[in-house]
C-alpha cells in the first residue's frame, strides 16, 4: 500500500466531531441567547475566527501527517540503514622466512656464477679408478689421462654409466673449470663406433658438484667453466650418460664384451685462476 493510501485511511478513522461545529457555534450563527452566555460571544470577529480554525484543523492534521510520512520516506531512501555486517578478513601476503639462513646454499645468479676470467692449466698429480668392466682397467687406465701423451686414453668397456675416476691435484688451488676430449680419437672409424660421453658430473672435496654436458660429435677439446673452488681433497669424475655404440658392435665369439661397447676421453685438462 502506498504512502496517500495510508493517508487516505488514516483520515477515515479521525472521530467525525473534529469536523462538525459544536452546539455554542449554531447559537452563535443563529443570533439567539445573549452576549453574556457566552464568554467569547462578545465579538464576531473572534468566533469566525474561531470557526475558521476549527474547519482547518482535521486538514492540518491530516497534512501534518503526510508531511511526516513523506519526509520519513525520503530520508529512508537518501540515508542508506546500517546493517551489521561481517567483515570478511582478507588474506595477507607475508614475505616468506628464510630458514637456516647461516647455512643456506647461495643462489646460482648470485655468489655461482661461472669463472669467467682468464685461465691456466692445473697439473694433475695423480688418476686412480677401475672399470665396472675389468677388462679395460690394465689396457687404458685412468693414468693416461694426467701423462701428457696425446696417443693414449682413458677407456672402460661397457657402457660407461657409473664409470670413476678419482684425481689428486695440488693443494690449494683453485679450480675453474676443465678441457677435454670426448671419445677414442686414435682413430675416425674407433670414435664413430664407439660410445661417447654425453654427462660428467664433477664432485669435491667439500661436497660440491657440478654437471658438465658434452656434444656427442665433436672431436675437438670441449672446454666447461664452474665457480672457483678450492682444492682441498679428491677431484670424482662420474659419467652420468653416454651414446649408444656403434652398429658393428657385438658380442665376440668367445662372449667377451664387442670392442666398440665403451667410452673413451682422450685427453683433459684442468683449468685455474691465472
Amino acid at each position: 500500500m502506498g504512502v496517500l493510501g495510508t493517508v487516505a485511511d488514516m483520515a477515515k478513522r479521525l472521530p467525525d466531531e473534529l469536523f462538525r461545529n459544536s452546539g455554542n457555534d449554531k447559537s452563535d450563527e443563529g443570533g439567539g441567547g445573549s452576549g453574556a452566555d457566552h464568554p467569547l460571544r462578545g465579538s464576531t470577529r473572534y468566533s469566525r475566527r474561531g470557526r475558521d480554525s476549527r474547519e482547518f484543523g482535521p486538514a492540518m492534521v491530516v497534512a501534518g501527517v503526510l508531511g511526516a510520512l513523506l519526509v520519513g520516506f525520503g530520508v529512508g531512501e537518501l540515508v542508506p540503514i546500517q546493517r551489521d555486517v561481517e567483515t570478511v578478513p582478507m588474506a595477507t601476503l607475508e614475505p616468506a622466512m628464510t630458514r637456516g639462513s647461516a647455512s643456506a646454499t647461495p643462489s646460482p645468479e648470485t655468489t655461482l656464477a661461472p669463472w669467467s676470467g682468464p685461465v691456466r692449466t692445473i697439473p694433475a698429480l695423480d688418476a686412480t679408478g677401475g672399470c665396472l668392466n675389468a677388462m679395460g682397467d690394465a689396457a687404458d687406465p685412468p693414468a693416461n689421462l694426467v701423462d701428457e701423451d696425446a696417443s693414449s686414453q682413458w677407456r672402460c668397456p661397457g657402457p660407461g654409466v657409473g664409470e670413476t675416476v678419482s684425481f689428486v691435484l695440488p693443494e690449494g688451488e683453485e679450480v675453474v673449470g676443465v678441457r677435454l676430449i670426448n671419445g677414442n680419437t686414435t682413430s675416425y672409424d674407433r670414435y664413430l663406433e664407439e660410445r661417447r660421453i654425453l654427462s660428467i658430473k664433477w664432485e669435491f672435496s667439500d661436497n660440491s658438484w657440478v654437471v658438465q654436458p658434452l656434444a656427442a660429435n665433436d672431436r675437438t677439446p670441449q672446454e666447461f667453466r664452474f665457480p672457483p673452488t678450492t682444492v682441498s681433497g679428491p677431484v670424482t669424475m662420474t659419467v652420468l650418460d653416454a651414446t649408444v655404440p656403434g652398429d658393428s658392435s657385438g658380442e665376440d665369439g668367445d662372449g667377451a664384451v664387442g670392442r666398440n661397447d665403451a667410452v673413451s676421453i682422450s685427453s683433459l685438462q684442468f683449468l685455474g685462476v691465472a
